[in-house]
């Protein structure tokens, strides 16, 4: 089986359209994949995903990605305390979404935020395609990596701290619901005042990016905000009907 059969079948099994993302960093992690396991080949990592259940997960999970942690990129979340979300929450419920959410991190990280200044808001949307990440999401329960950029205070008032674990308290974790969503094949939901999608444009084609990006702006409410990671941006972004107006924030028209 060569590389271009491995990505068809990936899509059958899986529902992940591989051509979507860039070839040359794709292809070299299922190498590695394949080489860690010592399978020997693309048609005995198909063989042990459509038999084994456990390592169809392990193996979905390590291809989307998921690397978060609370309150990531310093000056992100600074704008968004301070300036974005008084804003979108001074007239109305803040209606929020965060677009390949993984473990739930950041959207649990707006939640406490929200909290914290007393903002009004709407349960806040968070998405990931792996169902595997948004059960742990759901679960809010975290490790010390997960926490290092928390304060004593807010880590008292929001966490349980149960031997290595980090237990997110019911008062952040009811405001948020967990959907599995594909980016490249399910439709966007609407009406956004502030949509996140970090560190997720990076693993895709250029093209893809401009699919993504057209969706995500429609998805948005006339001068919402949509947020990108610290490694992308978004060119040109006034053919999109955006403008940068901060550090990886963007305001649709």
């Amino acid at each position: 089986m060569d590389y271009s059969m491995f990505k068809r079948k990936i899509v059958d099994i899986l529902g992940i359209d591989l051509n979507s993302y860039k070839e040359q960093q794709m292809h070299r992690r299922i190498l590695q994949w394949i080489s860690r396991y010592d399978l020997g080949d693309y048609t005995a990592l198909v063989d042990l995903i459509q038999k084994d259940e456990e390592h169809r997960k392990r193996f979905m999970e390590y291809l989307t990605i998921n690397t978060s942690y609370f309150f990531r990129d310093t000056l992100v979340f600074d704008y968004l305390e301070k300036t974005l979300l008084p804003e979108i929450a001074s007239t109305k419920p803040a209606k929020i979404w965060s677009a390949g959410c993984s473990i739930g991190a950041e959207v649990y990280s707006i939640t406490i935020l929200l909290l914290e200044n007393k903002l009004k808001f709407n349960t806040l949307l968070a998405t990931d395609i792996d169902e595997t990440v948004l059960e742990k999401a759901r679960q809010g329960i975290f490790q010390q990596t997960h926490i290092n950029e928390i304060s004593n205070d807010i880590l008292s008032k929001y966490f349980t701290v149960t031997g290595n674990d980090y237990e997110l308290k019911d008062l952040v974790r009811k405001h948020v619901i967990f959907k599995q969503h594909n980016l490249l094949t399910d439709p966007f939901p609407k009406g956004y005042d502030l949509i996140l999608c970090r560190n997720v444009f990076i693993y895709f084609t250029a093209e893809v990016q401009r699919e993504l990006t057209e969706k995500f702006v429609e998805s948005l409410n006339p001068g919402g905000y949509f947020v990108v990671g610290s490694a992308e941006q978004i060119m040109n972004p006034a053919q999109f009907g955006l403008s940068r107006v901060s550090y990886c924030v963007y305001q649709k028209a």
